[in-house]
């Protein structure tokens, strides 16, 4: 019975999770396209994605002592993420909007992803790296169809059937999270950044690489890709390649803990295709170079979680912490991309950030005095 209770708790958090990320595919892919059909300038579009890292931090200031329960938590970011598209679809697209969608959009960080990482990776003992291969490989397995389905929609009957779908879709997700339970969090930042000793140096060049590539591959494409079909092809084409090797080599990790090895590997190879990308100057070239740097990107993001938990952090203040100084990272990263911007190009972010990630293997070796990576 009580496997059974297990295995219903894990089949409900997976349907979450999928259907959560099938409206994140399908609202995302052309967010920034149509604001930018708008008249919206790059540093505009640029500048917006401080706010979707600034909003979670404020947010768990504002929580931190408290005692509040992970279905309402959930609730709220479900609630939020929902009006931010309703609103896209019904006022003038303008550089205000776009802030506001962003600072909505950006509360979900903490609001609904602490909540289900806890609850996600706390039942994934043993098996932390396939647990994080299938977390890290669904949204890329949507790409591969969704983007295609909205696009064809979009072209023809309008981005806002499209931005009302992705809302109702988040919003179907509150049925899922009704099942969470009486989980309570109770957090203090202290406590929680004192949990992640030896992982913060880690974190930190996670959010910056992360956050600043959640800028440049929202906003390269729109360089080369200007109507939701040629936008939708390209997304769904360059994450082809990075499914079943994600799958296939964290499995194998599993049975003999080497991190250590499959990190310096993927995340090198990652470092090195993101920073290759930065010559890319013709669609075709972007195509190459991104299905590149997706793929070692499905390889090498598992690894991040799984040694975290590897380690046998307290969960709850692991995740919590994580979260903080995954978004301090993500200012750094996307300030580096608005810089970018402002003084060169876009396309120059890329080395920086390449740059950046190539120290993670080695920042591991650094730290290995207070974490454990096999």
């Amino acid at each position: 019975m009580e496997n059974q209770n297990v295995e219903k708790k894990s089949l409900n958090l997976m349907l979450l999770y999928v259907l959560w990320n099938c409206a994140g595919v399908i609202g995302y892919s052309f967010v920034y396209l149509y604001f930018k059909n708008a008249g919206l300038s790059e540093l505009e579009l640029a500048s917006s994605f401080l706010l979707w890292a600034l909003s979670p931090l404020i947010v768990m200031a504002a929580l931190s002592g408290r005692r509040v329960e992970y279905s309402k938590l959930a609730i709220a970011g479900i609630c939020l993420i929902a009006c931010s598209y309703l609103l896209i679809s019904s006022l003038k697209p303008t550089f205000w909007l776009l802030l506001l969608h962003n600072l909505l959009v950006g509360t979900t960080c903490f609001l609904f992803w602490v909540p289900f990482n806890i609850l996600y990776f706390g039942q994934s003992e043993k098996k932390e790296a396939v647990s994080s291969a299938i977390y890290f490989a669904v949204f890329p397995a949507l790409s591969v169809v969704l983007p295609l389905v909205g696009s064809y929609f979009a072209q023809n009957f309008g981005y806002n059937i499209v931005f009302i779908a992705t809302s109702m879709i988040y919003l179907s997700c509150a049925l899922f999270v009704s099942k969470f339970g009486k989980h309570i969090m109770h957090y203090t930042l202290e406590g929680c950044k004192n949990e992640l000793k030896g992982f913060k140096t880690l974190i930190i060049i996670e959010g910056i690489y992360g956050g600043g590539m959640t800028a440049t591959l929202g906003l390269i494409p729109l360089i080369y890709f200007t109507k939701p079909e040629e936008l939708g092809l390209f997304l769904s084409v360059s994450t082809v390649f990075s499914l079943v090797a994600s799958l296939l080599i964290s499995k194998v990790s599993d049975r003999n803990r080497k991190r250590k090895k499959y990190i310096g590997i993927f995340g090198s190879g990652l470092g090195l295709s993101t920073i290759i990308a930065m010559i890319a100057t013709t669609a075709g070239g972007w195509y190459i170079f991104v299905s590149i740097r997706n793929f070692f990107s499905a390889l090498f993001w598992p690894f991040t979680t799984s040694i975290l938990m590897d380690n046998k952090r307290h969960m709850e203040k692991s995740m919590v912490g994580r979260e903080f100084v995954l978004n301090m990272g993500r200012i750094l990263g996307m300030a580096i991309v608005v810089g970018c911007v402002i003084f060169a190009t876009i396309h120059l972010s890329l080395l920086f950030l390449g740059a950046v990630l190539m120290a993670y293997p080695l920042v591991i070796e650094l730290k290995k005095r207070h974490i454990t990576v096999a």
